[in-house]
């Protein structure tokens, strides 16, 4: 645990993550943690410069007061007022992430850098609390048998990854008053899953998009962009020319990152996050800088591991992950819907209608990446899909991480061009 001075140790009291404080972690690097009012009690923000009076922010919190006054008081410790960012960059597009981007740009007029097509997503499904993105989540859940009422208006917000419905239905005026009703019930659901208050965008004309490979300068430093999709669909890492490496939610130090399938999201996100974490295993990356947890890699860092050992025990995790829940599958052959397996899976961890939206999401995104290898099958059954063992004279499903290929990345990007 990270030994904090009795100045950081009030401030922690005060407003930042408990047991945790800005720490500045070589010249002109700050990591600043900021709260968050669930289970994952924290998320991290970069403040970086160059020397000449240029600084950057990593990622922008939740977007609740707390994560303002934390991240005001953060850049104060820095010895850097809001008003003097020049750029603000951001990983990807879920709301931890996103949240006081609004605010920051407001203030210092910096602009916003993403990869393209996370904006796309960013906007579509945060920029509103209602509407078609946000019930078709709560009809997508319902479908694979998650029934959210109103015990999920729970304040905390889930990180969705997509928008519209998966099979492309429109939008449509209910017909009779069962489907109102049913409609007003997943709206009330859909404002659960919503933006926070004081949760704030940026105007479309901030955003510069970025793309897969390109070199971002920021001030005198210069970074590669790593498109890293699994977490999300267009997640970025970015490696700064020494070394210094942000992986947003792609690596996390503690915790494995939730690969989740949501409506619109792309169909394989495992298979996905499965090439990126060999993509980026072997780069030179001298510290990793987490979204949530204590940065890694450098000699006697804590945690102690190097970026390879961390992508090879996430890759590992999932496989077995993968067994784990095709045993499940092949242990009732009449099917079960996702939700029953992931209640099996998870068990007693599922406390509350955020775990259970989690764990459902990530289920379906192993059982995807089986099903689309021949490892299980997916039946339509009235109101439900159901999942049910391979057919009979199918062979073992391969290793599920066994499809990697240097041009997957790169393949992936072509077919998802406009």
């Amino acid at each position: 645990m990270q030994q904090l001075s009795p100045e950081d140790a009030q401030a922690a009291r005060d407003v930042f993550p408990r047991d945790d404080a800005p720490t500045q972690m070589e010249d002109h690097v700050w990591r600043i943690p900021l709260p968050l009012p669930f289970a994952l009690r924290s998320v991290n923000v970069y403040l970086i410069g160059d020397g000449a009076g240029h600084w950057t922010l990593f990622d922008a919190g939740l977007g609740l007061a707390r994560d303002e006054a934390a991240l005001r008081a953060g850049l104060e410790r820095a010895g850097v007022p809001m008003e003097a960012l020049s750029a603000l960059v951001l990983t990807h597009a879920h709301p931890d992430h996103i949240g006081l981007s609004g605010l920051l740009h407001a203030t210092s007029g910096a602009p916003v850098y993403m990869l393209a097509r996370e904006d796309e997503r960013m906007y579509r499904v945060w920029g509103e609390l209602t509407g078609p993105a946000l019930r078709a989540i709560v009809g997508f859940f319902a479908e694979h048998g998650l029934a959210l009422d109103e015990s999920a208006a729970d304040p905390r917000v889930t990180a969705v990854a997509g928008s519209d419905s998966r099979d492309g239905r429109e939008s449509r005026e209910p017909r009779d008053g069962q489907e109102r009703q049913e409609r007003r019930r997943q709206d009330e659901t859909a404002r659960a899953i919503a933006r926070p208050k004081g949760f704030s965008l940026p105007p479309l004309d901030a955003i510069r998009t970025l793309e897969d490979g390109d070199t971002l300068t920021l001030g005198r430093w210069s970074y590669q962009v790593v498109w890293t999709p699994g977490h999300s669909d267009y997640h970025m890492c970015l490696l700064r020319s020494d070394g210094f490496f942000i992986v947003g939610d792609h690596i996390l130090p503690a915790i494995t990152p939730n690969i989740g399938l949501f409506p619109d999201s792309h169909p394989d996100p495992l298979g996905d996050y499965f090439a990126s974490l060999q993509r980026v295993r072997d780069l030179p990356a001298r510290i990793v800088a987490p979204g949530h947890g204590l940065p890694f890699g450098a000699p006697g860092m804590t945690p102690g591991m190097t970026l390879a050992e961390r992508a090879d025990a996430l890759r590992e995790h999932h496989i077995e992950r993968s067994a784990a829940i095709r045993a499940l599958v092949e242990a009732a052959p009449a099917g079960q819907t996702a939700n029953e397996i992931a209640s099996a899976l998870f068990g007693e961890r599922l406390r509350t209608v955020d775990d259970r939206r989690f764990a459902l999401a990530e289920t379906l995104a192993h059982l995807e990446h089986l099903r689309l290898r021949g490892g299980v099958r997916m039946e339509r059954v009235g109101a439900f899909y159901r999942y049910l063992p391979a057919a009979p004279g199918r062979g073992p499903a391969p290793d599920p991480a066994s499809d990697l290929s240097s041009t997957a990345i790169a393949n992936k990007r072509e077919r998802a061009e406009p």
